[in-house]
This record gives C-alpha cells, sequence and structure tokens, in this order.
C-alpha cells in the first residue's frame, strides 16, 4: 500500500468551485485548468492581467480550505499563463494545515500522553488482530510497545511497522524503542528486541519487501485528528485502552 493519499475527487466539481470563488474575486475572467497528479492538484490559471500569486493564494485560502475538506485535496499547485503562452509568469503551492484539536488521540499522542499513543497503536493494529500494549517512559525518551496477537506478530514486519509508523507520525520525542511480541494468553515475550532510534539503521527499509498489510497511510492516520465520540452512557471522552 502507498504512504500517500488516494486522491479520487472528481475535476468537474473541483472545477466549478474554484470557478466560483474566482468569480466573486473579479478573476472570473481567468481560465481554468485542472489535473490530478498523485495527491497532488494541479491547476492552470490563464488570463490577462494575471493577478499577484501571493494576493490571489490570500484570496482563495478559504475556497482551497473548503476544498481540501470536501474533496481531500490537501495540495494544490498553481501556475499563472498570460493569454495564449506557454511559459507561466509564476508557480506557486498552498498546503492544507488543520488547525491542531487538543482532544484528538493523535495531538496527545504527539505530546507523549501514554494511553493516546496506545490508542494510535491499536487503530493501526486492528485490522491484523494484533493489540499493543504501550508504556512510555518520558525521562528517558523510552518506548517500551508489546504486541500480542493469536500467534506472535514477525519480528521483522514490527519491526518495519513501528519505523513506518514513528516516521508517519513524527513522535521526535522518543530516543529508544523496546518491541516485543508475545502470543495471547502466554506469560512470557516470545521475542524481544532494543533499538536506538538516534541511529539510522533503524530507519533504514528492509532489503526485501515484506508480506502483509503496513496500515500506515495518510488516509488511516487522519481519523485519528478527531476527538474519539463520547460514551453514550456518560457522554464523556472514551479512556481508549488501557
Amino acid at each position: 500500500m502507498s504512504d500517500s493519499l488516494d486522491v479520487q475527487a472528481p475535476l468537474p466539481a473541483i472545477l466549478a468551485d474554484l470557478q466560483k470563488a474566482l468569480g466573486s474575486l473579479g478573476l472570473g475572467y481567468l481560465q481554468v485548468q485542472a489535473r490530478l497528479s498523485g495527491h497532488r492538484l494541479l491547476l492552470r490559471l490563464e488570463g490577462d492581467p494575471l493577478p499577484e500569486p501571493d494576493a490571489l493564494l490570500g484570496s482563495l485560502s478559504p475556497a482551497l480550505e473548503q476544498m481540501a475538506l470536501t474533496h481531500r485535496q490537501r495540495q494544490v499547485e498553481l501556475f499563472g499563463f498570460l493569454a495564449n503562452e506557454g511559459i507561466p509568469e509564476w508557480h506557486c503551492e498552498w498546503r492544507y494545515q488543520p488547525q491542531p484539536n487538543p482532544n484528538s488521540p493523535l495531538y496527545r499522542a504527539q505530546r507523549g500522553d501514554e494511553v493516546a499513543i496506545q490508542q494510535v497503536f491499536n487503530y493501526l493494529l486492528r485490522p491484523e488482530g494484533i493489540q499493543a500494549r504501550v508504556h512510555f517512559h518520558p525521562k528517558l525518551g523510552l518506548l517500551q510497545v508489546n504486541l500480542q496477537a493469536a500467534e506472535a506478530p514477525d519480528p521483522d514486519w514490527a519491526r518495519d511497522f513501528l519505523r513506518r509508523a514513528l516516521t508517519r507520525l513524527e513522535w521526535t520525542f522518543l530516543q529508544r524503542l523496546r518491541l516485543s511480541g508475545q502470543k495471547l494468553g502466554s506469560f512470557f515475550p516470545a521475542w524481544s528486541q532494543e533499538f536506538d532510534l538516534k541511529q539510522p539503521a533503524f530507519w533504514q527499509s528492509p532489503q526485501v519487501p515484506l508480506t502483509g498489510r503496513s496500515p500506515i497511510s495518510e488516509r488511516e492516520i487522519s481519523p485519528l485528528d478527531k476527538p474519539p465520540p463520547p460514551s453514550p452512557a456518560s457522554q464523556t471522552e472514551s479512556p481508549g485502552v488501557s
């Protein structure tokens, strides 16, 4: 699975929203073309006169933010062309920067909340039938992760999962990782490994592709930006997995 965001946004709807926004700014005379390139939306704006790119981005930001929420287009590149010219006068980029939600598991995990870290891992590991038990020692920068399943998870797969997860989540407060795998119902781990996260060896991709799914895409992480739903009984935040 690719780590990039899958893009299936309808271009006609995007163009209609963009042209409406340009019209409201008095720029309806601009001709707009759009295409998708991976997870980027490329926009060609053609007309004379061309607006200044910084001023245009500032005015279009509300429309682009709405487009990011509606069509999941979080990276946009704009190219400004004078009429009938083949070389752009300017090029600028825009990225969606959502406001952090202090109640979300991801926000709390990025600040070293042990319960939230465990909640994030269990969310990502749920499709694999694996449960994570997490202990975080802030003073040591040490994260202990015990993975349990019907059969002890493969150590190479587990290491690659943690490598991908920590790369994507950017938890810079970690210095060491103590990782173990255990069969459900067993008293002791089947294996245990420890890694110095300051050394580049841990962050290197495996030379041989590993079998199994690595659920670390942006689409799968993005729900963690939202606060957990309230409990029907208490209407309070779920404490997560203990």
